[in-house]
């Protein structure tokens, strides 16, 4: 197939895809506000073998302080501490003995932000300042684990070694049992501003970026010694701005799949490598492009992708989700609702916490079965050969 007849195909299924997300209004969501104070931004969360969810999240309160809000199961209750102050953005994973653990960038140390691990030992908060020659780290970074337990951190370093021009690339840095390895992921400038990680079931991790200075959306793979990378759609590909607001989960198989935004079209879209090559679809159309949110994407039994995002353009928190050949799409929060959401399941229910715009951190939560029957009773399902659609 020529490159003219491969973007004509794409751009009549994005037309497609678009038409078919409808909005399935008729679910029931149980909102739950978990902190009432500042507005609670960049929350991850994860919820544990014994359906108890882990949420860490920042006040954007002029201190900058780095909570965690834990939903005890037993007591249907949520309890929520200070973990540090002057905190930039986080992200939560936990280990196998499903305690929390959390990357974050100190904002608090007088000389740039730097890479902080904090965990909880089983009684208190740890927290582990990662010596890097970085001088400043902002914006996006991930954690999670390898096959051993062992810490994986990926982050956006803003500025290299002090008096080096050495910038804004990605790198990452491991615990090996001895001491903390950093690696560089993509020395290309602009990389990683946007980055999420997730880690397989051999314990080898998954990275997909953003390339903010050429607008590309990329993915990087560890296989136990090397990184190694590829683009998944470029700006070329895409005529516009991609890989904004990333998020990635890996299904039982091994293979990624990836929820960014297309800035230029004001497009969700999610990207899954399948036999080798990525296959990429429209999620939904917004009416703005926030910036900076996160997406989060997570797989229900069946495989099944459900993305959360926030819509700019009516401030309000959304969940597309794929059903058989088309994608759904509904308002699960609005009135400023939703930035930087994060997205788990557990045993048929779907939870998403995310922040309230007026002030603090909310969890919404329904029932799988639910919202597929509220859904199916509002779409009809579109024909992908209908001219009609592709208009």
């Amino acid at each position: 197939m020529s490159n003219r007849t491969s973007k004509a195909t794409l751009l009549l299924f994005a037309a497609w895809a678009i038409a078919a997300a409808h909005t399935a209004t008729a679910a029931t969501w149980q909102i739950e506000s978990v902190d009432n104070g500042a507005v609670a931004k960049f929350s991850s969360m994860r919820i544990d073998k014994d359906g108890n969810v882990h949420v860490a999240y920042v006040l954007d309160d002029g201190v900058f302080e780095l909570k965690y809000a834990f939903w005890d199961r037993h007591l249907q209750k949520w309890f929520t501490m200070l973990v540090t102050q002057s905190s930039g953005m986080c992200a939560l994973a936990l280990d196998s003995k499903q305690h929390p653990h959390i990357s974050y960038a100190d904002y608090g140390t007088g000389i740039g932000c730097k890479l902080r691990h904090a965990y909880w030992d089983g009684a208190s908060w740890q927290i582990e300042a990662i010596q890097l020659d970085s001088e400043v780290i902002g914006y996006y970074n991930s954690i999670t684990f390898d096959r051993d337990d062992n810490p994986s951190l990926s982050f956006y370093e803003y500025r290299g070694p002090k008096e080096s021009e050495i910038a804004v690339r990605l790198r990452n840095v491991m615990w090996n049992g001895k001491y903390w390895a950093v690696r560089t992921v993509d020395p290309t400038g602009g990389s990683g501003k946007f980055n999420a990680m997730a880690s397989d079931a051999q314990g080898h991790q998954h990275l997909a970026y953003c390339n903010v200075g050429d607008g590309d959306l990329r993915y990087a793979y560890w296989n136990g010694q090397d990184w190694t990378r590829e683009m998944v759609e470029s700006h070329r590909q895409a005529d516009g701005y991609v890989g904004s607001s990333t998020a990635i989960t890996v299904d039982d198989s091994g293979a990624p799949h990836i929820a960014y935004s297309d800035v230029t079209h004001r497009l969700i879209k999610y990207a899954v490598k399948k036999n080798g090559r990525w296959q990429i679809e429209v999620a939904d159309s917004v009416g703005g492009i926030a910036y900076p949110d996160r997406n989060s994407i997570t797989l229900d039994e069946e495989g099944r992708p459900y993305i959360t995002y926030y819509d700019g353009g009516h401030s309000a928190l959304k969940l597309s989700f794929r059903d058989g050949n088309r994608w759904l799409a509904g308002i699960v929060d609005g009135n400023n609702a939703g930035f930087t959401s994060s997205v788990q399941i557990y045993r048929g229910e779907i939870w998403i916490s995310y922040a309230d715009g007026m002030g603090g951190l909310k969890v919404a939560r329904t029932e799988l079965r639910s919202l597929r029957q509220a859904a199916s009773t509002v779409v009809q399902k579109p024909e992908p050969n209908d001219p009609k659609q592709a208009r």
